[in-house]
């Protein structure tokens, strides 16, 4: 058990230190703040001048949205790992391969629950008024959201081995968070052939249960939403283990472990 926890704890550190190639602590800022300014800027304006729905539907779901950049990350730690050289260590390796694979998450998790907070304080300056919020509720969906944008990734990182690009695989998911998770688009206008896509995606019932938590709803009616995207993020990630899995079985048979 204390082996198990030690590997879970120090795959997330490395993984996470691995992945940003910086040592100035102002990227590090930059990275923090830079997206979502630019993100609540843009939608902000699009709110305030197109008037589709109120500004604070906009400022509540981008900053939850920002959870997107955990998706990004830990998809590129993942799948990068056969260009970095590291891979066929990973499964030389005799560790448990669900401590590894749920490991490199944990880190971005963190972080990107950091980076809701943040986006939140900027919402702010644009007028969000979090003043009737409840905390603790609009707390519990941050970190919701983190955990299964994150757990989204770990899925992404591993389809990266199929399609040898991590990149555009999470930058296609960005512009799907975007736009089916009813962050900038209310559910109710989306197209019924895209509704059951939106169900199943990660954030989409964070997000509602923020705006729902932003205007002081109660925390147990939040419940069930916030329930529900646990589940789904276990889902992905649940599903990313598993075809981590296959791929590995199927590169040993073919031997071709670095690339699939």
């Amino acid at each position: 058990m204390i082996a198990s926890a030690r590997l879970l704890v120090v795959s997330s550190i490395f993984t996470y230190r691995a992945l940003f190639s910086w040592l100035n602590p102002a990227s590090y800022v930059a990275e923090k703040m830079l997206f979502p300014v630019v993100q609540m800027t843009f939608f902000a304006l699009l709110g305030k001048y197109g008037a589709a729905q109120p500004l604070d539907f906009y400022l509540v779901g981008n900053a939850l949205l920002v959870a997107y950049q955990a998706t990004f990350t830990v998809a590129n730690a993942v799948g990068d790992e056969r260009w970095q050289g590291t891979l066929q260590y990973v499964v030389a390796s005799p560790a448990n391969r669900a401590i590894v694979f749920f490991g490199r998450g944990v880190g971005h998790a963190l972080d990107g629950t950091l980076t809701i907070v943040v986006a939140f304080l900027i919402a702010l300056l644009y007028g969000l008024d979090l003043s009737h919020a409840n905390v603790a509720g609009l707390a519990a969906a941050i970190f919701v959201a983190s955990f299964s944008a994150t757990a989204f990734g770990l899925f992404l990182g591993a389809a990266a081995y199929l399609v040898l690009d991590a990149n555009f695989l999470a930058n296609l998911a960005m512009f799907v968070l975007l736009l089916l998770t009813g962050t900038n688009v209310p559910l109710s206008d989306l197209p019924p052939f895209l509704s059951p896509v939106s169900q199943i995606l990660p954030l989409t019932r964070s997000v509602a249960a923020a705006r729902m938590l932003a205007t002081g709803g109660a925390f147990a009616d939040a419940i069930p939403l916030i329930a529900q995207d646990v589940v789904i993020g276990a889902l992905w990630g649940v599903a990313g283990l598993v075809l981590f899995g296959w791929l590995e079985v199927q590169a040993r048979r073919r031997g071709t472990l670095e690339g699939f």
